[in-house]
């Protein structure tokens, strides 16, 4: 039975806890799919310690552990009491994903033979990059080097060798990569619940005729009011760009309006809308039915930093990035705008779709109607532009 545990995994386990609080361990090996010794060790390494707000008040910290966290689950997820003296446990499934990729990632590295390898390095390559040569050409220049290109500029880059950035040519033409921000706020576990990616893929797997699109959200600056919705329709890569203004009530109104007004012409749209897992998209399950409890579509979420589960969509936004520059402000952007921009990027012929368009795609699935109804239009190929216009 597979030991390791996914993030799909991690969301069954915590809401399975927080929903049964008598729950024995067999039951929850039952329910994931793993073994017991797999479920204990998941909940003994990857929870966490915090101080209960009693405590906090107090100035008590008390270094005593509630009696409860002796049993199983070994956690206070499923505790019912809103004050406690104790020191409380809790296991949260983003933290515990973040916890083991990280302890993966670590594990892999063998610091022995890593120090061992920049000692020669430092003997034979770096001197030479210091002298102005590039890496290739370094490593060429001796007699053995059993390191990549890639891996050498890394441990440059990182400050492990003698040789530094300022020493690789064009090195200062390029910014280093920051590391991404992993405390920013994420969807609630509850809500993830049947709708993570794995769901997606079995939903799909049972319906393979459903229309899919993706969903994400293209900012301008951070501090501004508005935001670009971005909806994009799998089987044609047909695309919308919708301006809203940045809170969860908008972007259900947009997505009721566009599913609504397609029925009207006798169409439905989509069955399904894959998105991330940014907080703005967190109040989508609330439109999943209608008041008869009929499901309009499901909604599903990729998993935690997995992007490419959706990489269509966020290869089409290299072509708005085109047009409208990252850090430039949408505010004082009209729609109109961007309806002339989706225009030309839906009209470019793809190598995917045999040098055809979106466009014409789109218009052979529904009635050519529909992209007229959303403000888009076909431009000629002559006329295409796909560069800023600022």
């Amino acid at each position: 039975m597979n030991k390791h545990f996914t993030f799909y995994d991690r969301v069954l386990l915590q809401n399975y806890i927080e929903t049964n609080p008598r729950c024995s361990a067999i039951e929850v090996a039952e329910h994931i799919g793993k073994s017991r010794s797999a479920i204990y060790y998941e909940l003994k390494n990857y929870t966490y310690v915090f101080l209960s707000s009693a405590v906090k008040f107090n100035g008590n910290n008390h270094k005593h552990s509630c009696p409860y966290l002796k049993k199983f689950p070994f956690c206070c997820n499923s505790c019912a009491k809103t004050k406690c003296s104790h020191r409380c446990r809790e296991y949260d499934a983003y933290k515990a994903h973040d916890k083991a990729r990280k302890l993966l990632v670590n594990s892999r590295v063998d610091t022995l033979h890593r120090q061992t390898t920049i000692e020669i390095l430092d003997k034979t390559v770096s001197q030479l990059i210091i002298d102005g040569l590039s890496i290739g050409v370094s490593m060429n220049s001796v007699n053995r080097c059993d390191c990549s290109e890639s891996t050498i500029r890394r441990y440059v880059n990182n400050g492990l060798l003698l040789a530094r950035r300022h020493h690789l040519p064009n090195s200062m033409r390029f910014k280093v990569k920051r590391e991404y921000n992993y405390s920013r706020k994420r969807i609630n576990v509850k809500i993830l619940y049947k709708r993570t990616y794995q769901d997606y893929l079995h939903y799909l797997s049972l319906n393979p005729k459903a229309k899919v699109v993706q969903i994400d959200s293209v900012i301008g600056k951070s501090s501004d009011k508005f935001a670009l919705l971005t909806i994009f329709f799998l089987n044609s890569k047909f695309q919308l760009a919708i301006k809203y203004y940045r809170k969860n009530s908008d972007i259900n109104s947009i997505l009721l309006n566009l599913y609504y007004s397609s029925l009207r012409l006798g169409y439905k749209l989509f069955d399904v809308i894959l998105t991330d897992n940014g907080t703005e998209f967190m109040k989508l399950p609330s439109i999943e039915t209608d008041d008869q409890e009929a499901w309009r579509f499901k909604v599903f979420y990729c998993d935690p930093y997995r992007s490419c589960q959706k990489a269509e969509c966020e290869r089409n936004h290299g072509f708005i990035r085109r047009i409208f520059r990252k850090g430039k402000s949408f505010d004082a952007i009209p729609q109109e705008d961007f309806d002339v921009a989706l225009s030309h990027i839906n009209s470019y012929p793809r190598g995917s779709l045999s040098n055809r368009t979106p466009y014409e795609l789109f218009t052979l699935e529904y009635d050519s109607i529909i992209p007229l109804s959303f403000n888009i239009d076909k431009i000629a190929l002559n006329d295409l532009r796909l560069k800023s216009r600022t």
